[in-house]
């Protein structure tokens, strides 16, 4: 009997399912009960109700959540009016952007198909706020199944999912909770990928191995590609490792036609969204102003410190995951099974990548996509590979408690593991009572303010133009509510405004932090034609109050509106995104801008070169009398204008310049430019002319996501047929591939 019990324990599963025989097995097994009931489904409970608050307390996102919903809202009303959810331009923040011409949104269009599922009955946040937490307190279940599919012991996989939501790392951006809760980073696309990275390891693993489940790997490839483009990426070097982990003469054709196979179906399904970002690369901005160490990340020594010390497992506190990481190790080393090997080798490629570019210098130019990587973010990928170590370094433990009786063997050996992970279990608990308490504090500031809510209601009353309420350098760092802060709750209400910007991913973005509120011209150039301050906050003479309570005052400024009639100094070709911002920084900030003198930019350009366009003292395309701008009507992604000049112009319509911006003049298509800063600019003959300008997503995207839904339904419902390629694959004589 205790030869069968222990057999049961150790022996991979054979299927994903859970049938109904082996759920009563399962129940019966008082061994198994003692192994999942308090490792795997304890850390369920332990996460719902110390996690509990991210859904039961409502409060605007202090973080990335913020521009994620943000994306949701925008998305969705996309789906109202007709337009379309997978692209489309985001006036909101940043001086606009078409977000989901580059950004992975499966995730954002879940929780839209879940509002909708509910007949709306739930609103939009709750819905969001909903999907996250069940992520949140779902992923032991996703680890242990995918520790089972990978080949790992049911000890080993209870043992990895008790810890796979303990990670604490000195820099975040990993696997730890901090990335994802209210108040930590809002990272919810990785909260996504932490699952579906693991779920499509354990696909491409059996596909690998055993040559069957092709559709399985394909699927979820394609829906990892469609959630997280960065951890799609270190699946590449994922399945080179279950490629060659096992890799003999008789089966390395039949491996790589497997990997070409589901390859290239899952690069189909998601060219959609890959081939747009590859094609308008040049306009998605790297923050110049980011610290270094996000692209570069620390080098090879300061890594391997961190992960000797603890500070990338268990962050000051007892290094208990790094032990158990280190047990791992050495288990895994001795036992030298395919399963222990491959997570060996995941845990190297990740960790060598990790250590970025002070280690690997001009050698990432191999790296395909290597420019801006940001290979900070590999620590994620290192604690991927932790997950399965760790348990095996579980499992080691369990296995001192042979001595024992069976009786107690199974409770014991329980014990003892929870033993070793309760001072990360106190770590994260206290982590997430302070974060309960900074959310509390958050919400009583915002229900409390009513002169705040009285601004906010009146913004959205008033004629078109951009709001301002301070940035993190100036008195904006004051108009706080606990940790959230008055241009939070601008982007919370949807609010189009000049703020500190979440990714920095516009051209623009950068501009803003050196908006300057005594210049006029500044409030000119960006629309910024409401500013809300407090009200104790002198004014400058340009401020023009329209609305006071007895906390802030609502101004007004002059502006010139949503467009303007400008003067070309230059014609400049710029080759570089990092040569258009110092260029458009020394401008915003110098004397052309408030002299009127504005750059027309060739980007991306072959080579830097400036062509004077104006001399002594005349411009290029300006109005003699300034024209004028009659009619103007906006809508997201759409301007409408009526202008008049008496000779030919040059029209800038102040929104971020992208080549998707399509527009007409008298319904005549005319060719957009980018102008200074990197806003559209449009020549004009002379006269009255109607303008639209309107942002439309290219035709190949659309066919590109036709093409990749009609392979993705051909291969769930033709899965079958893969059988036959298993046929012509698989050796003679040999079970597996």
């Amino acid at each position: 009997m205790m030869a069968s019990r222990e057999t049961e324990l150790a022996v991979p599963a054979s299927s994903p399912f859970i049938t109904a025989r082996r759920l009563t097995a399962l129940v019966r097994s008082r061994s198994l009960g003692w192994v999942l009931v308090p490792l795997v489904l304890g850390p369920v409970v332990f996460n719902a109700i110390a996690l509990w608050p991210e859904l039961s307390v409502v409060v605007p996102n202090l973080n990335d959540g913020a521009h994620h919903f943000l994306f949701i809202q925008r998305a969705s009303e996309a789906l109202e009016t007709g337009q379309s959810p997978f692209d489309y331009w985001g006036p909101e923040v940043e001086l606009g952007f078409p977000y989901f011409f580059y950004y992975q949104h499966l995730p954002h269009l879940v929780v839209i198909a879940v509002h909708r599922l509910l007949l709306r009955q739930v609103d939009l946040f709750t819905v969001f706020n909903l999907v996250r937490y069940l992520l949140l307190i779902s992923f032991p279940l996703t680890v242990y199944w995918s520790m089972r599919r990978l080949g790992f012991s049911t000890i080993a996989g209870a043992v990895a999912a008790a810890a796979s939501t303990l990670f604490a790392s000195n820099k975040g951006y990993g696997f730890e909770y901090g990335s994802y809760i209210w108040r930590g980073h809002g990272m919810y696309t990785q909260l996504w990928a932490m699952h579906l990275s693991l779920i499509t390891l354990a696909c491409l693993n059996r596909l690998v191995e055993r040559g069957r489940g092709y559709a399985g790997a394909v699927v979820t490839s394609s829906v990892l590609g469609l959630s997280h483009l960065f951890y799609s990426y270190l699946m590449v070097p994922a399945a080179l490792v279950l490629f060659l982990v096992g890799l003999s003469r008789a089966n390395v054709g039949a491996r790589l036609v497997r990997l070409l196979v589901v390859g290239g179906l899952a690069g189909i399904i998601t060219a959609y969204l890959s081939v747009p970002f590859a094609l308008g690369k040049a306009y998605l901005a790297a923050s110049v102003y980011l610290e270094q160490w996000r692209y570069d990340s620390f080098g090879a020594p300061t890594v391997l410190t961190w992960l000797a010390n603890g500070d990338m497992l268990d962050h000051q506190r007892l290094p208990v995951l790094t032990l158990l990481l280190a047990l791992g190790i050495v288990a895994a080393l001795l036992a030298r099974t395919r399963p222990a090997l491959v997570a060996l080798g995941l845990l190297g490629v990740w960790l060598a990548m990790y250590f970025g570019r002070p280690t690997w210098g001009s050698l990432l130019h191999l790296m395909p996509m290597s420019e801006g990587f940001p290979f900070h973010r590999m620590v994620g990928g290192v604690h991927l590979a932790a997950i399965p170590l760790v348990g095996l370094g579980g499992e080691w433990i369990w296995q001192q408690m042979g001595l024992l009786s069976e009786r107690w063997r199974a409770p014991a050996a329980t014990l003892v593991v929870l033993a070793v992970l309760y001072p990360a279990l106190a770590d994260r608990h206290t982590h997430y009572v302070e974060n309960t308490d900074w959310m509390d504090q958050a919400r009583r500031a915002v229900d409390g303010d009513e002169d705040a809510r009285t601004m906010l209601t009146t913004l959205k009353t008033l004629p078109p133009g951009r709001a301002h309420a301070g940035l993190r350098s100036n008195w904006g760092q004051g108009m706080s509510f606990g940790y959230l802060h008055f241009y939070n709750l601008l982007t919370a209400d949807r609010i189009v405004a000049v703020a500190p910007p979440y990714a920095s991913i516009s051209l623009n973005a950068d501009l803003i932090w050196h908006f300057d509120e005594r210049n006029p011209a500044h409030y000119d150039l960006f629309n910024v034609r409401y500013v809300v301050a407090p009200s104790r906050l002198p004014a400058p003479a340009l401020w023009q109050p329209i609305k006071r309570t007895p906390r802030y005052v609502l101004y007004e400024v002059r502006t010139g509106g949503a467009a303007g009639l400008v003067a070309l100094d230059r014609r400049q070709s710029v080759s570089s995104q990092s040569g258009l911002f110092f260029q458009n920084r020394s401008w915003f900030m110098g004397t052309e801008l408030t002299e009127g003198r504005f750059v027309r930019y060739d980007y991306p350009a072959p080579r830097d070169a400036t062509t004077t366009l104006a001399r002594a003292g005349t411009t290029a395309g300006a109005c003699p009398d300034g024209g004028k701008i009659t009619t103007e009507r906006l809508a997201p992604g759409r301007i409408d204008l009526r202008v008049e000049c008496a000779t030919p112009a040059t029209l800038m319509l102040k929104e971020t310049y992208h080549p998707n911006w399509r527009v007409t003049v008298d319904g005549r298509p005319q060719r957009p430019f980018m102008v200074s800063p990197s806003f559209i600019g449009v020549d004009l003959p002379a006269g009255a002319h109607e303008i639209r300008a309107e942002y439309r997503s290219p035709f190949y995207k659309t066919a590109l996501l036709v093409l990749g839904v009609c392979v993705l339904v051909a291969t769930v419902l033709w899965r079958r047929q893969f059988d036959r390629l298993e046929t012509v694959l698989r050796v003679p004589g040999q079970r597996h591939g």
